[in-house]
């Protein structure tokens, strides 16, 4: 068996007896973690971030959910993929996602942010192990995904039991590890209309990201007018939207990236370099992040891949972890881009993104309803 694989599962394995329900634990003092980025290492200064991926996931499974959020089961999403490349699905072999991401690194990439959570089988022990192997910073992230891959008990938990799930990932540890989440997402948003559930989902996130002082990322499939009442209702948590990624959103019509941008959060370009390379939209994606930047929006501009399916490693015809800075950020250089706006971009708003800021109490509601 693959070494690295065979300790991860006995890792995992090891976790299966820390799990204990969350409903009947006592309520989690909050660190101050002002300052600091929380990596599954522990709290870092943001210098030591380096070029920063926001938006990535390691380790994916997409199978829905089994256990109950109230008494969470470790499940590790590790196994070995079949050896026929067509049969491969999500990303849960140790080995490969070690030398994709390794790739990343020995381009001077110093930071990744996995974003799976609650419905993509979230495995901390293995993003803990993968971060001491690789050398590279991974911050871990929090919440709950789109709908249909919600937990079976999603409909009858409140919002304040889903807050309480989120602040324990981040101020005690997840799964019943002591690794803590650094990022409240990426929050599953579908819409069309939103439901009730997305509607505790978000508003939880954005209390949690109060208590906490977490940032948040959003995975965006609504429609404009959904997405602004996503950010009412985040800010009516009392967080600033300046802390908060809106991911699947770069590349939209000018119209919704700038309502985007007028409110102050992140927009974000992802999902780069499926198979087969290369690929007609690149020059599309340059050009949309070009005219942001030319409309002065650099500082709000997020790049990531969000490496998620089989076609986009390299071993199987994709641009794997290092797409952006072998295509995109030369085609951007190429236009005019300067060095400092692509730090800016790669390096400084990540950090500010992910910098927590101090615990807060929670914002006293006028109305008990979940949106």
């Amino acid at each position: 068996m693959k070494t690295f694989l065979a300790l991860a599962q006995l890792f995992a394995m090891i976790a299966v007896g820390l799990n204990h329900p969350v409903s009947a634990q006592r309520s989690p003092k909050i660190p101050n973690l002002a300052g600091k980025v929380q990596t599954v290492w522990g709290p870092i200064e943001p210098s030591k971030l380096g070029p920063t991926l926001m938006h990535e996931h390691i380790f994916i499974n997409f199978k829905p959910p089994t256990a109950m959020l109230l008494a969470p089961t470790y499940v590790s999403v590790l196994e070995p993929q079949p050896a026929d490349p067509k049969k491969r699905r999500g990303l849960t072999d140790f080995d490969q996602s070690l030398k994709a991401i390794l790739d990343f690194k020995n381009i001077g990439g110093g930071t990744i942010v996995d974003v799976s959570q609650y419905g993509l089988t979230r495995d901390p022990l293995a993003l803990k192990l993968i971060s001491r192997v690789s050398g590279l910073n991974v911050v871990m992230g929090s919440g709950f995904y789109m709908k249909s891959l919600h937990p079976p008990d999603m409909d009858k938990l409140t919002v304040e039991q889903l807050t309480d799930i989120i602040v324990r990932d981040i101020a005690v540890g997840a799964l019943g590890t002591d690794i803590r989440a650094g990022i409240i997402g990426e929050v599953g948003v579908v819409g069309k209309p939103l439901t009730d559930n997305e509607l505790k989902s978000i508003r939880a996130s954005a209390r949690a990201a109060r208590i906490t002082g977490a940032p948040m990322s959003i995975h965006n499939f609504e429609p404009l007018d959904e997405m602004m009442k996503v950010l009412d209702i985040i800010e009516s948590e009392g967080v600033d939207l300046h802390r908060v990624v809106m991911s699947h959103t770069g590349g939209r019509d000018v119209k919704t990236m700038d309502a985007i941008f007028n409110r102050g959060a992140y927009v974000e370009w992802d999902f780069m370099g499926q198979a087969p390379l290369p690929k007609a939209n690149d020059t599309r994606v340059i050009d949309s992040v070009y005219a942001m930047i030319q409309a002065g929006h650099a500082a709000q501009i997020i790049l990531s891949h969000d490496v998620c399916i089989q076609p986009q490693l390299k071993e199987n015809g994709g641009g794997g972890y290092t797409y952006i800075h072998e295509i995109i950020l030369p085609g951007l250089k190429a236009k005019g881009v300067t060095d400092e706006v692509i730090k800016t971009i790669m390096e400084t708003n990540p950090s500010r993104a992910l910098t927590f800021a101090a615990p807060a109490k929670p914002v006293k509601q006028k109305s008990k309803r979940a949106g």
